[in-house]
């Protein structure tokens, strides 16, 4: 099981549900739960360091301190309501090492919770390479809340995007206290033979057969994306089955590939309508 959670909190609208969420699993794992408060301080420019006075940037930390204090008193206020143990994590980083910090936190974590990317969000945090940095980077896995809509079962019906791929395996073993209180699994092969990296003729059929010994109530379907992409497949099924979790393994192929010419990582990252679960 999970014993100890990290989430991230920021000042976006979208910070309640992904702790509602944070706060569902943890009390089900009878999880610790950290919250991570970043502070990143703009990185000025030599040129522009004597057009700001001392004066502006204290005032600025100040504000930022005093919305980190309402961050905590809300995220404290609702670990007691929920029963759960938890602690404050805030620290102060460049703009531009947000990312680097929080993957290192997650480093220390069995499971990281963060929030989708929002192209239309002023927190600063939102501005860097969060999450998908930090599920390249941080070794650990982390489970991705879309900034959109509301979640309230996490993890009772689960699909599992599969290719017997190492950073599948390593998304499904990182999921496994999740699945195992799952009430149904559904294992989805998408393009099974297509750029296949073995010989396997049908991959998914060892997998079912390993969650089923876990006792993992499990069914396996295996699908071609025909005149649709792996990705939007994914969405779709889990659309049909009214899957609230997805399990996926995550950049197969080299990050910066995927960001120039596209691939399901980045897919969901930037689609996805129910909590991913990813692991690199």
């Amino acid at each position: 099981m999970y014993r100890d959670i990290l989430v991230h909190i920021d000042t976006t609208s979208a910070c309640k549900e992904r702790l509602s969420v944070a706060l569902k699993i943890a009390k089900a794992q009878n999880a610790h739960l950290t919250g991570l408060y970043l502070l990143p301080y703009p990185e000025i420019p030599r040129f522009m360091e004597v057009q700001i006075t001392e004066e502006i940037i204290s005032q600025q930390r100040a504000a930022m301190a005093e919305t980190a204090a309402g961050a905590r008193k809300e995220f404290e206020s609702a670990c007691e309501a929920a029963g759960i143990t938890f602690s404050w994590q805030q620290t102060s980083c460049a703009a531009s090492a947000t990312a680097d910090t929080a993957a290192m936190y997650a480093r220390h974590h069995d499971l990281t919770i963060m929030g989708q990317y929002d192209p239309e969000s002023s927190d600063p945090c939102s501005m860097s390479e969060m999450p998908d940095k930090v599920i390249l980077t941080s070794g650990a896995p982390v489970l991705v809340v879309p900034y959109v809509g509301r979640f309230d079962k996490v993890g009772e019906r689960v699909m599992i995007a599969w290719k017997p791929y190492r950073e599948a395996v390593r998304a499904v073993n990182d999921s496994m206290p999740l699945l195992e209180n799952a009430k149904s699994a559904l294992v989805l092969c998408a393009d099974p033979n297509k750029a296949a990296r073995d010989t396997m003729p049908v991959p998914g059929v060892d997998i079912a057969e390993r969650l089923d010994r876990h006792g993992i109530k499990v069914r396996k379907e295996s699908m071609n994306a025909t005149g649709i992409g792996v990705g939007d497949l994914l969405l779709s099924r889990a659309a049909d089955e009214s899957i609230d979790l997805i399990v996926c393994g995550a950049y197969g192929r080299p990050r910066l590939r995927e960001l120039m010419m596209g691939g399901v990582t980045q897919h969901l990252l930037r689609h996805m309508t129910v909590p991913v679960l990813m692991s690199h």
